[in-house]
């Protein structure tokens, strides 16, 4: 993993609508690689090819998107610190500190590392140069409703034969549906070979969970491939002080890489259907729960996540890692609460 680059790429400004110099960074690292297609539309959304199909090839596929949430600063100074991994969505990671990149701007102050969705970018870009024949993609806009993958070339998806998305924070999540677009069958040959692949370069267990909205939606719902999303490394995300861990990086790297030779070339057909209208009372994503793979009782609200336990509820918040626990003893007092306060007039 060339961490010059990555220092490199994480100090580039970028936000929703004015991505330009991320852009034109991208093409001008791009231009340095010899044997690639390179194709930027008007909507500056960047497609790159590497490699010859044979018969019967497909081109498995990378994706990543070029904003983030954060405002623009004049510099973003990247830092080394050790840090502690936050509580992220399912997972808690204990005392141990890791190698972490931070930013910072000419103040000192935290200014967020865009790691949503620049650890993305990085790891399209690692896996350009270390796969034979591969496609990637750039989408522009994400953060406020998949603007540039709206817009995706269909004609560049018919010789894909699988496509992976690298936005998720941690190291061990993979995006069963969004939105409730379903990825993959998960009964499938994909899946299941993915997911040995992923779990081998993580070296941990892997949490599929639904997720909010990103591109690999809009790749589903435009093609009929099998698609998947999983973690690249980022935490606190959409906060100022969110940051990078670089060996889950350089993991998620792996996973790639593991992913096509364990996958081949092969295409891995799923036909989309839309998301059925939500039913509160038989909800749609009725995972398996002798399945330990699926976490169906993982609730994300839109200011904290709520997770089912055997004996209880964890209320945490995903975005700075604080978290606390309440037994079923003190749950059923706090139903009664929010029964009477919710069936007023008011409400």
């Amino acid at each position: 993993m060339d961490l010059n680059k990555f220092n490199e790429l994480l100090s580039v400004p970028t936000k929703t609508y004015q991505e330009d110099k991320m852009v034109k960074h991208l093409l001008n690292e791009l231009s340095q690689i010899d044997g690639i297609k390179v194709v930027c539309d008007e909507h500056k959304n960047i497609y790159v090819t590497k490699g010859t199909l044979g018969e019967d090839e497909f081109y498995p596929m990378f994706i990543s998107h070029t904003d983030t949430v954060h405002n623009l600063v004049d510099e973003i100074i990247v830092k080394e610190e050790y840090l502690l991994r936050p509580y992220t969505f399912g997972k808690n990671f204990g005392p141990e500190q890791s190698l972490c990149l931070k930013a910072y701007d000419n103040d000192g102050k935290p200014t967020g590392i865009g790691g949503d969705d620049k650890c993305g970018i990085f790891i399209c870009l690692e896996l350009l140069s270390r796969l034979d024949k591969v496609k990637v993609a750039f989408f522009v806009s994400e953060e406020t409703g998949c603007h540039g993958s709206k817009m995706v070339d269909t004609e560049f998806l018919k010789d894909v034969g699988y496509c992976t998305q690298y936005d998720a924070p941690g190291d061990h999540l993979i995006s069963y549906s969004c939105m409730g677009t379903v990825l993959f069958d998960k009964d499938g040959e994909f899946f299941n070979t993915a997911l040995r692949s992923i779990t081998k370069s993580f070296g941990n267990e892997m949490m599929v969970q639904s997720h909010p909205y990103t591109d690999i939606m809009m790749i589903k719902q435009k093609s009929d491939i099998s698609c998947i999303n999983m973690s690249c490394g980022y935490y606190n995300m959409h906060t100022a002080n969110e940051f990078v861990c670089l060996y889950d990086v350089e993991r998620a790297i792996n996973a790639g890489v593991n992913m096509v030779t364990d996958l081949g070339l092969k295409k891995y057909e799923f036909k989309y259907e839309p998301p059925k209208p939500v039913n509160y009372q038989n909800p749609i994503f009725d995972f398996d729960q002798d399945d330990d793979m699926f976490y169906s009782s993982v609730h994300h609200l839109d200011s904290v996540d709520v997770l089912e336990e055997k004996n209880g509820i964890i209320i945490a918040d995903p975005y700075d890692g604080n978290e606390f626990f309440i037994d079923d003893e003190d749950g059923y007092k706090l139903y009664e609460i929010l029964k009477d306060r919710y069936s007023s007039d008011e409400y």
